[in-house]
C-alpha cells in the first residue's frame, strides 16, 4: 500500500511539473518577441561576409551593388531576423512595413514585399527575402533605398527596440567598402574608378577587410597596390577636370 501510495505521488509531481513547463512555454511563446539581427561588431560583419563579400554594412542599413555581379539583373537579399523563445512546430506570422526611399518603386526596383511575412516552423531565426531588380540603378547619387520595420502583430511582439528598424540600399554604382579606411593611406580618398581597377588586379570584390596594410601581413597586396599606382601614372583617369592618383609609398 506504501509502495502504491509513493508511486501515486510521484505520478502526480510529475504531472504538475509537466503541466507547469508546458504552460510557462505556452505563455512565453505567445509573448515571443521578433527583431532584425544585422551584424553590428567589425567582429560579427567579418563572419557575415565569409557568406556574402558584396555586401556593406553601414550602422542600420545593407548595401549592395550590382556592380560587383556584371551578368546578373536581380539579386535576393537576406535580411536576418531573430526571436526570443522556443521555436514552434507550425509557421508563425510577423508584420513589417516598408517605406521606399530615393525613388524606390514596387515591381519596378524590387518585388513588392507582403506586409505579413513569415517565420518558419522549428525556427527562431529567419530571413526576410527581398528581390530586387537591376534596371534603372546606375544613376549617379541615386541608389534605391527602402526602410523595413518591424511591427507588433501576427504571431510576435516588438523585440529589441534598436533593431527594429533596417535599411537596404541597392545600386549600380561601386560603394566605399568599409575596409577602405584602414587603407586609405595606399588608395587615397575613395572613387569607384579606384575600385574597379583595383578589382580587376586582385579578382573578387577587392576584399582587404582581414588584412592591414603593412610587408608583414599584405606582401601580396601591397605589391599590387603599387602596380595600380603604376596604372594610375601610366594612363590617365579622371573624375571631371580632377586626375585621379594612387598614393601609395609602401
Amino acid at each position: 500500500m506504501r509502495r502504491f501510495n509513493y508511486i501515486l505521488i510521484g505520478m502526480l509531481l510529475l504531472y504538475m511539473v509537466s503541466a507547469c513547463s508546458e504552460a510557462d512555454r505556452e505563455m512565453f511563446e505567445e509573448t515571443a518577441a521578433i527583431n532584425f539581427d544585422i551584424p553590428l561588431t567589425s567582429s560579427a560583419i567579418t563572419e557575415y561576409r565569409k557568406l556574402d563579400s558584396t555586401l556593406i554594412f553601414r550602422e542600420d542599413t545593407m548595401v549592395y551593388s550590382f556592380a560587383f555581379d556584371l551578368e546578373l539583373q536581380e539579386r535576393e537579399i537576406c535580411v536576418p531576423v531573430e526571436i526570443t523563445g522556443f521555436a514552434s512546430d507550425k509557421d508563425r506570422k510577423y508584420i513589417v512595413e516598408v517605406e521606399e526611399m530615393n525613388g524606390a518603386k514596387a515591381g519596378v526596383h524590387y518585388e513588392p514585399i507582403s506586409r505579413e511575412q513569415i517565420l518558419g516552423k522549428g525556427k527562431t531565426r529567419d530571413s526576410l527575402r527581398i528581390k530586387f531588380y537591376r534596371k534603372d540603378m546606375d544613376q549617379p547619387g541615386q541608389a534605391r533605398k527602402l526602410g523595413l520595420r518591424i511591427k507588433s502583430g501576427g504571431d510576435f511582439i516588438e523585440g529589441i527596440e534598436e533593431r527594429l528598424f533596417v535599411a537596404v540600399q541597392v545600386s549600380d554604382i561601386l560603394e566605399e567598402p568599409s575596409w577602405w579606411k584602414k587603407w586609405i593611406g595606399c588608395f587615397g580618398t575613395f572613387h569607384p574608378i579606384k575600385y574597379r581597377e583595383w578589382m580587376k588586379l586582385y579578382g573578387g570584390t577587392g576584399d582587404l577587410t582581414d588584412k592591414y596594410p603593412d610587408w608583414w601581413s599584405a606582401p601580396l597586396e601591397l605589391t599590387l597596390i603599387l602596380d595600380l599606382k603604376a596604372l594610375f601614372e601610366r594612363e590617365e583617369f579622371y573624375d571631371g577636370d580632377t586626375r585621379l592618383v594612387i598614393p601609395c609609398t609602401h
